[in-house]
């Protein structure tokens, strides 16, 4: 290349990038987080796609708020949302994620959030956006098909900015399934009870767990005998029974009346939400979160023991780069909690605090500190005193935040080892935790064990009864199973039949 060559790829490449700065949102593809009503997206591409990832996830909530009939009401914390660039970034957040995933839904003690790859993931997006909806405004007992052919069902959900809706569209790849894979009996279906580890039969599960809710929720006496159907099943009735009682139909008549619908070819309907665009407020995230915020991510999962020392290094190299950054050292903080050395994480937020004593972030990560380092110690005196003072800081993110459900769940996590747990007060606070955040199943768990050692037998099963059927094996099935017995033990020794 001569002079004159490289001259002109010069002035070239220069008028590029003026052209792009003079375009607004093509400048700089920089971390942004835009807020709305009810979720905070986060993503690292041009401000008009977030904001148009934010209005199209608030839109979907509009969406299905509209359907059921729900007011707006209060919404309670925001499920943040992370839109990557590609599945590289998808591979820092959860290392060895499985080829061909799109995103993933987290929902456990130390976060509530959802991740996917832009475009790829946005049906994952709504599907478990889906099922978040459905624990925040219907917690209930629901079979395994119910709970996926919902999320199934408002997964190809669209609603452009204006407002313009789409509603139950069909999915391609079940549909393909429903016409060209063998179906599983219906009573697998209904039950949830099927071979899970074969690829066909699990997709066959998905695909008929679409057909039956599209089949429900287009005819509203199908929905409203649906309604009665689920009430039956929720306090024992088995599904042949329920499906009889309630349709007056036995599971092949079902089966027939599913083909014949799917060989009619699912409807779906067009509608007008109308209103005004949601609000969006962005906001420009510092420098350092293209370095530090997917190592953040991975960090809360709390993700394997053989990959903290690479996640370690990675995280103190990228502190190391952005000395000061509060970003960055909440990062190194987390990282050092799941990792690390529960000192050095308290080193890294205790200037933090200082300069922002009422930040409920660093109060909690201040508290889950001093709980790792109680956690790691045999000496029931000196644990209880490292356990006295995360309280401490809990009691002050009480005060900052109180409808964050991992201030409840952590004080009463921190009295697990008193000679008097659980009180009626510990009771309380778990109580409180899944009122908050409904979706987060393993503080369901621990809730109804420990309300049955106040015998309160019945609230036990309610609380634990929605992830009984849980199709993605979020809880321990023998934990479950050992609440479930304690419960019909407790029943049984009262002579108070079950539910």
């Amino acid at each position: 290349m001569n002079v004159f060559d490289r001259a002109f790829t010069w002035l070239r490449v220069s008028l590029m990038a003026a052209a792009a700065a003079a375009i607004p949102g093509l400048a700089h593809a920089d971390w942004r987080k835009a807020e709305t009503a009810h979720f905070i997206v986060h993503g690292n591409g041009f401000e008009r796609d977030l904001r148009e990832d934010a209005i199209g996830l608030e839109r979907i909530d509009q969406l299905m708020r509209a359907y059921f009939g729900l007011p707006e009401g209060d919404a309670g914390r925001k499920l943040p949302v992370y839109v990557v660039r590609n599945r590289d970034d998808l591979a820092i957040v959860s290392p060895g994620v499985a080829e061909g995933t799109a995103g993933f839904y987290t929902a456990h003690f130390r976060d509530v959030r959802a991740i996917a790859i832009r475009r790829e993931g946005d049906e994952f997006l709504r599907h478990e956006y889906a099922h978040h909806f459905m624990f925040r405004n219907f917690p209930g007992v629901y079979p395994a098909w119910f709970r996926e052919g919902f999320a199934e069902f408002f997964m190809t959900a669209t609603v452009t900015p204006s407002g313009r809706a789409t509603v139950g569209k069909s999915n391609q790849m079940r549909v393909w399934t429903l016409h060209n894979l063998p179906w599983l009996p219906m009573e697998q279906v209904l039950t949830g009870q099927y071979p899970r580890g074969n690829i066909d039969k699990h997709s066959a599960f998905y695909a008929q767990s679409w057909l039956l809710m599209h089949w429900t929720l287009t005819d509203p006496e199908r929905r409203r005998r649906m309604e009665a159907y689920l009430g039956d099943t929720a306090r024992g009735m088995a599904p042949e029974t329920a499906l009889q009682s309630n349709f007056g139909m036995d599971v092949p008549q079902l089966e027939r009346a599913l083909r014949m619908y799917r060989d009619a070819g699912p409807r779906y309907a067009e509608l007008e939400l109308g209103g005004t665009v949601p609000a969006v407020t962005i906001t420009t995230l510092p420098d350092s979160a293209d370095d530090v915020l997917l190592i953040d991510l991975n960090a809360r999962d709390g993700g394997p023991p053989d990959q903290g020392p690479g996640v370690l290094a990675r995280a103190r190299a990228a502190a190391a780069r952005h000395p000061g950054d509060a970003l960055a050292q909440m990062m190194l903080a987390r990282v050092e909690l799941r990792w690390g050395d529960p000192a050095a994480a308290e080193e890294a937020v205790r200037p933090l605090l200082a300069a922002d004593p009422a930040n409920s972030e660093l109060l909690l990560l201040m508290a889950d500190a001093r709980i790792t380092a109680g956690d790691k110690l045999t000496d029931p005196e000196a644990r209880e005193r490292l356990y006295r003072q995360a309280r401490g800081f809990l009691a002050r993110a009480y005060e900052a935040d109180p409808s964050d459900n991992r201030v409840y769940q952590n004080i009463a996590y921190s009295r697990r080892f008193a000679p008097d747990y659980p009180t009626e007060n510990d009771v309380e606070l778990w109580r409180r935790a899944v009122a908050i955040a409904p979706e987060v199943a393993s503080n369901r768990a621990v809730t109804a064990e420990a309300m049955l050692r106040h015998g309160l037998v019945d609230e036990a099963e309610r609380v634990i009864q929605p992830v009984a059927n849980d199709p993605h094996g979020g809880q321990a099935p023998e934990r479950l199973r050992r609440i479930l017995d304690r419960i019909a033990e407790a029943r049984a020794a009262t002579g108070v039949p079950a539910h």
